[in-house]
């Protein structure tokens, strides 16, 4: 290893440039920073090797195609460019005659200090050089040279798995001395470098058993056995699996080390979080409601569960004598009990209308008959003072309780969760009734998207309670999901700056604010800034593994990643956390149907379906349904159109679809007018021709979608009616010129659809044929990295 740490002078290592190496090319202090790629790719190799290398060596990796003397004269002039570096003193970069070398004396890079940190036994150092996401080795300097790229491809296989190595074998060793924080630290900071890792996944999972911590072993091994499942290797290895199976067969002890008063300031800090976040208890008055048979639970409490926010409900009040009143609150307090289980709380059940001094606010429920309709009226009502924080009213017909009882128990759940979300990971509701009025505006404002009203009240709050994380982190959270509703691009940076802005400010507050690091998984930019985000959510995800929009936000990432089964899991685990939202029920049907999972995505459209009967994004998910399931269905759907809609694209399209051999000539006419509105309507034209079996105008249609603002509709290719298009090669250099292909080469995990049967190509030696034809490989997601 190169005797970089000789210290020759007082304080020398202060001043010593530092080359970082682990994703993008940088170096410390930025003037020494060469502009070009190649004199960067030079510094780069040179500070990897161990001695000098020959001129010949060097002109040949980084001007391969050139006659020798060119690429001689390339060198010296690649030289010139480094002349800080040359004409230092003493020289930083020494080039003689024959060779060229780096005095590693007095040049660093991150991957030594990285190793000497591990080799020393120090976390703190090891962990301010091992990246905290899945980077790879100088990952802007990709497409210097052909040579360039096979050496590259090589030394990033090396030494990642050499850091990884290193790495692990210090978290081992301190691990068996007793220092538990610092080998959790460790081991979950490799997870994020390399999150197929078994090694680490092991090793997380012995830490978190020691420290009694059950749940821990539980997400080590899903996030392990998520990760493999990403890519080829499939599921964990037996080893893997049988020390999961022991140590959730074992009742976990905590080590003499691994106990609170053993642990860091910070590690404290963290570990004060609760294992769960969604914790919030709906008290259910039952008692006086007569429920034979009703599904509310009678009686006791689950004292498993810690309860940190009291939300009690009253029973529901009936203002008629009929049969639909009473079945309605016979049943809601049921639907209460179902919906505070899916938060991850426990239900207690009290006696009594009056409130207790435990409460933290109340809930009203009355229903009356308007007529042939039935209309329910739900208050939440502050515990300490009295005062109405929310209500809200819901209609529905009277020969359908049970649709309007779900309606109304996901109101009220929503709006309860949403407050108790606003007031941190303890969710316990401020004894502040300024800060209790505030929080309930802001959930009915967001709930009747008043997306304005609920940014303005976000930032009343964050102004009121400035070092107040959870605020932060949900107000950056808030601006991120709303960057995109702007369509003047100006107004959309604005949104940006604001959103990351907050985020930052949530961040330097509390290091482990997961809303915000969500919040800024999605500020990027470029076609691929969700895929590019992954690392970002996989952390957010370690912080808080039952956060719903990290868990959604993930899933989205997925799935455009090609990953599509994946995206599944992720999809489910968000709607679970949060059955109060259609978006996230509706995103489920939409990674059920397209990983081909059809039967199921049907029967949860209908569920959603009973319980938002009129909204209006139910049609568009019916009409995709329709399209994988084929000929009847589609003219079902069709069939039961108006006449204003059978004139629209999608009508016209489900149309041919129900019949294949019919001609369509208006089609062509609206398709064009559609995509000269909007140019991503092009894809879903491709999907189109391929399902129908016209492949000239599939083919035809995929070469004039752009790669360019693209609005993520390249992913309607990953849907199984689309297979044919896909075994296409032009459709893969589609991908490559959108960057997803650089992105599975540089990360070596390939969508699922690379392993589907009649695929005209491999794509790793398709991936390799575009880059050596010159073809763009990674055109499409320049402006992301």
């Amino acid at each position: 290893m190169p005797a970089m740490f000789v210290d020759r002078s007082p304080g020398f290592m202060r001043h010593a440039p530092t080359l970082r190496l682990l994703g993008d090319f940088a170096v410390d202090p930025p003037a020494l920073a060469p502009h070009g790629r190649k004199a960067r790719a030079l510094l780069a190799r040179l500070v990897l090797a161990d001695g000098p290398l020959a001129r010949d060596r060097l002109s040949a990796l980084l001007w391969s195609h050139r006659a020798d003397s060119q690429a001689h004269a390339s060198l010296r002039q690649c030289l010139v460019e480094l002349k800080s570096w040359t004409r230092a003193s003493p020289p930083l970069v020494r080039a003689d005659r024959d060779t060229v070398a780096i005095d590693h004396g007095h040049v660093a890079d991150d991957i030594s200090l990285l190793r000497t940190a591990c080799m020393a036994g120090d976390p703190d150092a090891a962990l301010r050089w091992l990246p905290g996401e899945d980077i790879g080795l100088l990952a802007d300097l990709d497409g210097v040279d052909e040579a360039w790229d096979d050496w590259l491809a090589v030394e990033r296989a090396r030494q990642g798995d050499s850091i990884v190595r290193d790495v692990l074998a210090m978290a081992d060793r301190l691990l068996d001395a007793g220092d538990l924080d610092a080998a959790l630290a460790v081991a979950d900071r490799i997870t994020r470098f390399d999150p197929c890792s078994e090694h680490a996944a092991r090793l997380v999972m012995r830490a978190r058993w020691q420290a009694g911590d059950s749940d821990g072993v539980r997400h080590a091994w899903q996030r392990i056995e998520d990760a493999l499942g990403r890519g080829l290797d499939g599921t964990p290895s037996p080893e893997s699996r049988a020390l999961y199976r022991d140590l959730m067969a074992k009742r976990p002890t905590p080590t003499a080390f691994g106990v609170a008063g053993a642990r860091s300031p910070a590690t404290a800090k963290r570990m004060q979080k609760p294992a769960v976040r969604r914790i919030a208890a709906l008290a259910v008055i039952v008692a006086t409601l007569g429920l034979a048979g009703a599904d509310a639970p009678r009686g006791g409490s689950s004292a498993a569960v810690p309860v940190t926010s009291v939300v009690r409900i009253e029973p529901i009040v009936s203002h008629g004598n009929g049969a639909p009143e009473s079945r309605f609150a016979d049943a809601l307090a049921g639907d209460f009990a179902r919906l505070a289980g899916a938060f991850g709380g426990g239900v207690r059940v009290l006696d009594g209308k009056t409130a207790g001094d435990e409460d933290d606010f109340i809930v009203r429920v009355s229903i009356e008959r308007d007529g042939d309709a039935l209309v329910s009226e739900s208050r939440v009502v502050d515990a300490l003072s009295g005062s109405i924080l929310w209500s809200n009213r819901l209609s529905g017909a009277a020969g359908d309780v049970a649709r309007l009882r779900e309606r109304t128990a996901v109101s009220v759940a929503g709006i309860v969760d949403c407050a108790l979300t606003l007031n941190g990971p303890d969710r316990k509701l401020a004894a502040d009734a300024d800060r209790r009025t505030l929080v309930f505006a802001i959930c009915d404002a967001d709930s009747r998207n008043s997306g304005a009203r609920a940014g303005e009240l976000l930032d009343q709050m964050a102004q009121r309670w400035p070092r107040d994380a959870a605020v932060l982190g949900q107000s950056a959270l808030f601006r991120a999901k709303h960057i995109w509703e702007a369509r003047d691009p100006v107004a959309q940076e604005r949104q940006r700056q604001q959103a990351i802005r907050a985020a930052r400010r949530a961040l330097a507050v509390d290091p482990d604010n997961a809303p915000a690091l969500v919040a800024l998984s999605l500020t990027g930019r470029g076609e691929l800034y969700m895929v590019d985000a992954l690392p970002t959510l996989e952390r957010a995800l370690v912080l808080d593994p039952d956060l719903p929009a990290a868990l959604m936000t993930n899933a989205t990432g997925l799935f455009q990643a090609g990953f599509v089964n994946a995206s599944v899991d992720p999809a489910m685990r968000a709607e679970r956390a949060d059955p109060t939202s259609i978006f996230k029920a509706l995103a489920v049907v939409r990674r059920l149907a397209a990983a081909g999972r059809l039967r199921e995505a049907s029967g949860r459209l209908a569920e959603i379906e009973a319980i938002w009967p009129s909204h209006p994004e139910l049609a568009e998910h019916r009409q995709r349904l329709a399209v994988e399931m084929g000929r009847r269905e589609a003219a079902a759907i069709y069939a039961g159109a108006s006449a204003e809609e059978r004139q629209e694209l999608q009508m016209l399209l489900l149309r041919q679809v129900a019949d294949p051999g019919r001609e369509a000539p208006e089609i062509a006419a609206v398709a064009e007018a559609e995509v000269k509105e909007a140019p991503p309507v092009a894809y879903q034209l491709a999907a189109h021709y391929a399902r129908v079996g016209d492949m000239p105008k599939a083919l035809a249609w995929l070469d004039r979608a752009p790669v360019r603002a693209t609005d993520g509709q390249w992913s309607l290719l990953y849907w199984p009616s689309v297979a044919p298009l896909r075994r296409e090669p032009r459709f893969f250099a589609k991908m490559a010129r959108l960057g997803l292909v650089d992105y599975w080469r540089r990360h070596d995990r390939w969508p699922d659809f690379c392993h589907e049967p009649g695929l005209r190509y491999d794509c790793r030696t398709e991936t390799v044929r575009l880059a050596r034809a010159g073809r763009a490989v990674s055109g499409g997601n320049a402006a992301s990295r």
